[in-house]
């Protein structure tokens, strides 16, 4: 079930809202909150609700014995738990993948290749596996934290706004929410806010850049010359951050509405002045998390060059890897961290503030560049990436191949693709990713009349922006989700 759907804006939510609010008393309202998150999470895969009991009633069973100081070896224990975690992960995202990789070998030997493997992959795995890892590591670091109700831990890791596709919530972050909480009018009509933004990116912005993308980039693409190759890659850059960072709207407001306050997992990336700052505002809860469970125990930047070199690389490395268990998402996470060692290498230690205008303009154009082309790679395959970028400058990669001449057929077929209102949304979509309002004058004056007219321009900006909504979805729009296949 999406966000961004009838049945969960009709339905789901307005149901799951009045039910929570008529009881009385933390305990059931909890009780609501995780019955509703495995509805929610069946109601897309039933066959995998039994996978998401197990897993919750595994963790529960470890959290406790990490949390029992008695227990000898914990160190030991919590290396089951967590490598059990990301078995589970491994079988259902990257098995397949191994497998594909091991035959490649194998019919490169002329032996018999290994029996072919299609699992699905479960929705939200990627997530909630990290959200359990979250938890042990947590008790295992202080056992005071071991959460003794399951129904409170099943809440934690099934807890639908953050369940498939975040942002990634640590156990301490939130625990305290799960059992103790004071739900207001303030919060409940901020919350109502943040959702309508998240709604409005993910509807009116991503799936506009959605359609087109996926139509520039579909079997036609090489008829195309290199303004639409470059048209699609802005489109797509467009696309995944409205429809990620939308989601992660949507997900603090909906937890706004219960009561709980989600850290913010994007912060104008694409205002970024590096490739450092880039990930420092991109998809902020899994940076935090690599770096806290993998960089920092790999040693970090304590070490030798050479070591921080290669602990920065395996993050990357599972960077991509976590994103999809494919050569170009790997390729996508290696090429960032080439990108961030070479300007820290050309850049040496100079910051942001010691830059003269000009150069920091020129960094953040570079950033830009460098995260847009990278996210082509993102995008496609590896094959079919270097096929894209080729032609973004100008150049044929089956010219370069065969030496023959390939005539593009742009025009009558390219205008079918684009409209006034692509146009317009991606005009906004540029506009909006850039917090350039913080540094308009008008919308910070002070006194009570101007605050009040503002007020209520914002909310009726807000009413409008969600009539669009309701209609563009009730009009059975394109309403696809990029990190549900993640």
């Amino acid at each position: 079930m999406l966000f961004s759907s009838i049945p969960f804006l009709a339905f789901f939510l307005p149901v799951v809202l009045l039910t929570y609010y008529m009881l009385p008393g933390r305990n059931y309202r909890n009780w609501v909150l995780l019955l509703s998150s495995l509805l929610f999470y069946s109601w897309g895969e039933p066959t995998f609700l039994f996978l998401m009991l197990a897993s919750i009633i595994f963790n529960y069973n470890m959290g406790l014995r990490l949390g029992d100081d008695c227990v000898q070896k914990r160190k030991t224990l919590l290396a089951f738990a967590v490598a059990a975690n990301l078995a589970c992960l491994f079988v259902f995202k990257y098995l397949g993948f191994s497998v594909r990789i091991i035959d490649s070998f194998l019919n490169a030997l002329h032996c018999k290749p290994l029996e072919a493997l299609n699992t699905v992959l479960p929705l939200g795995i990627s997530f909630y596996t990290f959200q359990e890892i979250s938890y042990l590591v947590d008790v295992y670091k202080n056992p005071e934290q071991s959460q003794k109700s399951l129904r409170d831990l099943g809440l934690y890791i099934s807890f639908f706004p953050q369940l498939i596709a975040g942002p990634i919530v640590r156990y301490h972050d939130i625990k305290g929410q799960i059992e103790c909480r004071n739900e207001s009018i303030s919060q409940f009509a901020s919350g109502l806010e943040r959702f309508i933004m998240g709604l409005s990116k993910k509807v009116l912005i991503a799936n506009v850049m959605a359609n087109v993308c996926d139509s520039i980039y579909g079997d036609s693409f090489f008829s195309y010359g290199t303004y639409v190759a470059w048209i699609a890659a802005l489109a797509y850059a467009l696309q995944i951050y409205y429809d990620f960072s939308g989601y992660s709207d949507m997900a603090i407001g909906l937890a706004r509405l219960f009561g709980f306050e989600l850290k913010e997992n994007f912060n104008y990336p694409y205002a970024a002045s590096s490739i450092t700052d880039f990930w420092k505002r991109w998809h902020i809860s899994l940076t935090g998390f690599f770096r806290d469970y993998v960089y920092i125990p790999l040693g970090g930047n304590r070490r030798s060059k050479a070591r921080t070199a290669m602990n920065r690389l395996a993050v990357f490395f599972l960077t991509g890897l976590w994103h999809g268990a494919a050569f170009n998402f790997i390729f996508w996470g290696l090429a960032h961290c080439f990108a961030m060692t070479l300007e820290r290498k050309i850049g040496g230690k100079s910051s942001e503030k010691t830059r003269n205008p000009f150069v920091s303009f020129i960094h953040r154009v570079m950033t830009l560049l460098a995260v847009l082309l990278l996210w082509v790679l993102f995008r496609n395959t590896t094959k079919e990436s270097i096929k894209i970028l080729l032609k973004m400058f100008g150049m044929n990669y089956t010219i370069l191949k065969h030496g023959g001449v390939i005539p593009f057929e742009q025009g009558s077929l390219f205008l079918l693709q684009m409209d006034a209102r692509f146009y317009t949304m991606m005009a906004a979509g540029v506009l909006f990713s850039f917090p350039w309002w913080r540094k308009v004058p008008l919308l910070h004056t002070k006194g009570e009349t101007f605050a009040t007219v503002l007020a209520a321009l914002k909310y009726l900006t807000l009413g409008v922006l969600l009539v669009l909504c309701y209609a563009s979805l009730a009009d059975g729009s394109y309403n696809p989700f990029i990190y549900f296949r993640f």
